[in-house]
């Protein structure tokens, strides 16, 4: 079974989030988690393309910028 990573369980948590007034802070700490992972991974990576579109994608929702 594969153990999801720490940004996974962030950003979909900040993705699903409702209210608006936790969305913020979900959606900076997915980033947080993201910008570790990032450093972690080779940018070659699948991973790496993956960790992309997600933070485009909670920058859309109104994250700050990349």
């Amino acid at each position: 079974m594969a153990v999801r990573q720490e940004w996974s369980v962030k950003y979909r948590a900040a993705i699903l989030e409702r209210n608006s007034d936790c969305r913020l802070l979900r959606v900076t700490e997915a980033n947080d988690a993201i910008r570790r992972r990032m450093g972690e991974v080779e940018e070659t990576s699948r991973e790496r393309r993956r960790l992309e579109h997600a933070v485009r994608s909670l920058n859309a929702l109104g994250g700050r910028p990349a």
